[in-house]
């Protein structure tokens, strides 16, 4: 949001400044101008500084996941931390769509920056009675690449999940009663996300 605001000011002011530099002349006699000291090229720096401003100020906003403005880099991840999270999210979302599995992924890191959870990928991946691929062993299963591309993309800060700190398939949850007390957030696929 606060983003989309910066670049609204970016804008704004672009267009003051091309209003007074191109429509201003034309509007007022050139003698009733007092800022004779500005040359045109000091106009012409203006608005290229200001067009730069725009296009470093981020790319587009109309994405169809939500990307967090909070969140930090992949870079903040170890290589064995992107592997423990393209494992989860290969066996808790092998078979579901990509954004299913992105947000399975942000979920995780969802946990990890919550102050509920432990801190760590594979603290949360780990914790005791969470994720049943951890108790059978299907997080020991090599990553698929869709898996890895998930990861990276939930750590970059997409999340399908919308914030969501649990997610179960309806039809194979062991615990019921446990997600019926939190608040559904969106559906994908086979899984539902929850606060």
């Amino acid at each position: 949001m606060q983003k989309l605001h910066f670049k609204q000011i970016i804008v704004t002011l672009a267009l003051i400044l091309l209003f007074n530099s191109v429509f201003l002349p034309y509007l007022a006699p050139v003698s009733e101008l007092k800022a004779a000291s500005i040359e045109k090229e000091d106009i012409y720096t203006g608005l290229g500084l200001m067009f730069l401003l725009v296009v470093l100020s981020g790319g587009s906003d109309n994405q169809e996941t939500k990307t967090r403005d909070d969140f930090y880099s992949y870079k903040n991840f170890s290589e064995a931390d992107m592997e423990i999270l393209a494992s989860i999210i290969n066996a808790e979302a092998r078979g579901e769509s990509y954004q299913g599995k992105v947000a399975v992924g942000a979920v995780i890191i969802n946990r990890v920056y919550h102050p509920s959870f432990p801190n760590s990928i594979k603290k949360v991946v780990y914790q005791s009675g969470q994720f049943t691929p951890v108790e059978n062993g299907m997080i020991d299963l090599s990553p698929d690449d869709e898996s890895f591309r998930a990861a990276y993309d939930a750590v970059s800060g997409l999340d399908p999940s919308q914030g969501s700190l649990y997610f179960y398939n309806p039809a194979k949850s062991r615990n019921p009663d446990f997600f019926a007390e939190r608040e559904e957030v969106v559906t994908i696929g086979n899984h539902v996300f929850l606060k």
